[in-house]
């Protein structure tokens, strides 16, 4: 898959790992609050599995400086690697990973700014608003005033 054997077992050895973080992530979701436990078991799995993630990261050095985002590389490489097998039925070549990846990427860093340009709009939109909600209880106490 890669030209790294010791990333290669662990894209292996992760392989599931990706469908299980999105199964407990849902589940966080829809979790009701009365089952603690249930709720308390999810939370622990999950820690567990990026405790993982972590410390095969900080093996690899694959970020250095930054465990958590090593991890998060990690769990990306191994979820783009079974997507690639998937799709074509054989081990996906380096290069086809790292465009994969890089794809990704872009429309992620994408979706970055269109979300940061709607948090500008609805600012925009809730300063507007008070601005206009000012505005209306203004002139109401004025023409009260005015009648009185």
């Amino acid at each position: 898959m890669t030209c790294d054997p010791d990333l290669d077992s662990a894209i292996t050895e992760f392989r599931y790992v990706t469908t299980r973080l999105r199964t407990l992530d849902q589940q966080m979701l829809t979790a009701a609050t009365d089952r603690y436990k249930h709720f308390a078991a999810i939370k622990h799995e999950r820690g567990e599995i990026w405790a993982t993630l972590r410390s095969k990261a900080e093996k690899l050095q694959l970020v250095p400086e930054d465990h958590h985002l090593g991890a998060r590389a990690l769990l990306l490489v191994t979820e783009v690697a079974w997507i690639l097998y998937g799709r074509n039925r054989r081990k996906p070549t380096p290069a086809m990973i790292k465009a994969m990846v890089r794809d990704m990427g872009e429309l992620a860093e994408r979706d970055r700014i269109e979300a940061e340009a709607d948090k500008v709009e609805n600012e925009f939109r809730m300063r507007t608003s008070a601005v206009r909600a000012s505005a209306a209880g203004a002139i109401a106490r004025y023409i009260d005033l005015s009648a009185a």
